[in-house]
């Protein structure tokens, strides 16, 4: 038999995963100055080299604009020249474009009816996704929405009870997503959309990014709050996914399951997002600690082992990040941890930060190089050196009110969101390279 189909397909195959990288890379790139999507342009809370890093902060940051914003979680977004922030708007979950500049809105799109229960305000918890011309907004029920970035008009939706998932909301024992409504953002690589969408074999869902057309379903798992993570991990492209039951390594191709690492807490309540370093993974929730997970390659298989645990630094509502080698991230109780990633080992702990609730504290963080600027659930940032040695201050100043968000951040402007209570709250526009 003559070996020339089977080498036609490996050279197909190749083919198309170089295209299908280099794709999935020039969007992003494109991106480099925008905070298009949650926690930045690479999902990890870290500024593009090319960004405006800070070194200190001023005592009173000046106010650039600051607008009453409707009930809602979900994180701002930046993207050529505008602000896109999902709310509560005549009790339905509701896109809305803003000008950068001004604050002034250019357009609302109203998506799905409000989802409420007793964790949170009536409205979106779920960050949109912004990518050229296309906004992606995923509800709190369950349903997707690609929409017209100029225009705020619907191109096309899928609603996930029409693959299986059955929506239940803060009812007796049901876990993960359906509990408290769907905060994973969708993951957007090349022409290729991906969301954790749950029900049998519909775990992982992949849809064509023009048409919304269902590409390919995959896996039983249910999914928990933390959004996909894109990585490459003993040279295969695949994307993390925390679910209730735990932390799964995914295909991007096809939704194989590549690895699986069991974690079980009450009610599958999976936060923090994956991190990677290398061929670490780094994850963790409340109950079970942070972990590093080994991912390691023999033949054509990936494998995972847990390397590491570490109680104290057990991430609950906060999302951690990473600077030469070490996490850096909100522990238990409360308390800023600096992590070695390879040995587990805490460096250091502080509990310089000041919350509202230490039970349900939150801080955001972003990466500046070598410093990194903390958004507290109290609304006051905090700028400080990513030291391996001990904590060091380099700024600190109040914001705006309570929240849960992760702030926005392009060339010296922070986009803050506060109000976690009824009624809504503000988003704010501050210039952190100037004093009011």
């Amino acid at each position: 038999m003559s070996a020339f189909p089977f080498i036609f397909h490996r050279f197909s195959c190749a083919i198309f995963f170089l295209l299908f990288y280099f794709a999935g890379q020039s969007i992003y790139s494109a991106l480099a100055l925008d905070w298009p999507q949650w926690r930045g342009p690479t999902r990890d809370g870290i500024l593009p080299k090319e960004g405006l890093a800070l070194n200190s902060l001023p005592d009173q940051p000046k106010l650039i604009w600051k607008i009453k914003s409707g009930e809602g979680l979900a994180s701002p977004v930046v993207s050529n020249g505008f602000v896109f922030l999902f709310e509560n708007r005549n009790n339905n979950e509701t896109m809305v474009a803003i000008s950068a500049d001004d604050g002034s809105v250019k357009w609302a799109t109203e998506l799905s009816p409000v989802f409420e229960d007793g964790q949170g305000p009536r409205g979106p918890r779920c960050t949109p996704v912004v990518v050229g011309e296309q906004v992606f907004a995923q509800c709190s029920r369950g349903t997707l929405h690609c929409l017209d970035f100029q225009s705020g008009k619907i191109l096309w939706e899928v609603d996930y009870s029409t693959l299986g998932m059955k929506f239940i909301g803060e009812k007796g024992l049901t876990p993960g997503a359906r509990r408290h409504g769907f905060t994973n953002a969708p993951l957007v690589i090349g022409d290729m959309v991906y969301a954790l969408a749950g029900g049998k074999r519909n775990s992982v869902v992949c849809f064509s990014r023009k048409t919304g057309q269902l590409i390919w379903n995959a896996l039983d798992y249910e999914p928990g709050y933390a959004p996909p993570i894109p990585a490459t991990l003993a040279g295969k492209q695949q994307f993390i996914c925390f679910f209730v039951k735990g932390v799964t390594g995914v295909d991007v191709r096809n939704g194989e399951e590549l690895w699986h690492i069991p974690m079980k807490t009450d009610y599958g309540r999976h936060v923090a997002a994956p991190l990677v370093y290398k061929n670490i993974v780094i994850a963790g929730s409340h109950q079970v600690g942070l972990q590093g997970i080994q991912i390691t390659k023999s033949n054509e298989n990936l494998s995972a082992e847990v390397i590491w645990k570490n109680i104290e630094a057990q991430p609950n509502i906060s999302h951690g990040v990473l600077v030469n080698e070490h996490y850096y991230g909100l522990g238990d109780p409360a308390k800023l941890v600096c992590v070695n990633i390879n040995s587990g080992k805490t460096i250091w702990s502080n509990d310089s930060l000041s919350f509202p609730d230490s039970k349900r504290a939150m801080a955001a963080f972003i990466v500046m190089k070598n410093n990194i600027l903390s958004l507290t659930s109290g609304g006051e940032l905090c700028l400080f050196s990513a030291s391996k040695i001990k904590f060091k201050e380099l700024g600190r100043t109040q914001v705006c009110g309570i929240n849960w968000c992760m702030p926005a951040y392009t060339d010296g402007k922070l986009y803050v969101r506060d109000g976690i209570k009824k009624k809504g709250g503000n988003l704010i526009c501050v210039d952190l390279t100037k004093q009011d």
